[in-house]
């Protein structure tokens, strides 16, 4: 190997390491911007930090749905759902057909 370019991989090294450092920097800067935007945000909506809303249920989808103009999903009509919900908050066209319409007969609805 030629004595003049035997510097160049000490060199080449020395780049690596100050790119690999510079990289890692901005990512730590990055990094903590985007961790302070989301304790602000949780802050603005007064979310505890770090934690994720509670996920909703079948009644409060089911509402929300109806309230947006939306059917509500299916589960809420059959039978053994319908009696967890509230069926007066619910606009007309969204209530279940009244069951007593059906007695006597195998229909579920």
């Amino acid at each position: 190997m030629n004595p003049i370019f035997s510097q160049y991989s000490a060199v080449c090294e020395c780049w690596s390491q100050v790119i690999t450092s510079l990289m890692r920097n901005q990512w730590q800067i990055l990094d903590s911007q985007y961790a302070a935007g989301i304790e602000l945000l949780d802050a603005a909506v007064g979310a505890p930090t770090g934690t994720r809303p509670a996920p909703q249920t079948l009644e409060q989808k089911a509402l929300e749905c109806a309230h947006r103009g939306l059917p509500p999903p299916r589960e809420v009509y059959q039978a053994q759902n319908r009696s967890r919900i509230d069926w007066s908050q619910f606009p007309e066209w969204a209530r279940p057909i009244d069951p007593e319409v059906f007695e006597g007969t195998a229909h579920e609805g």
